[in-house]
């Protein structure tokens, strides 16, 4: 059940589910601001789109950081084998 660090980098999502679910929510609510004119639906819209774009931004940071920590992995095993 365990797996190596290698294994887990490279089956690497390039696109985590997380940010195209956001980036979806984000579209439709777009979409939704001109067909709702009522202030109280355009706020809840906006707050919507707040937090869809908080959520892409975190997951962003999380995938770049787990990138290169797969990166400095990598580069310690290919330091560490030996050359012929």
């Amino acid at each position: 059940m365990a797996h190596s660090s290698g294994e887990q980098c490279d089956s690497l999502a390039p696109l985590t589910v997380v940010a195209t679910l956001a980036a979806f929510l984000i579209s439709i609510c777009f979409r939704q601001m001109g067909r709702f004119a009522s202030r109280s639906s355009r706020w809840f819209l906006f707050a919507c789109i707040l937090l869809a774009g908080a959520t892409l931004f975190t997951d962003f940071r999380y995938v770049r950081r787990y990138r290169s920590y797969c990166a400095d992995v990598r580069r310690q095993m290919q330091e560490s084998a030996p050359s012929h």
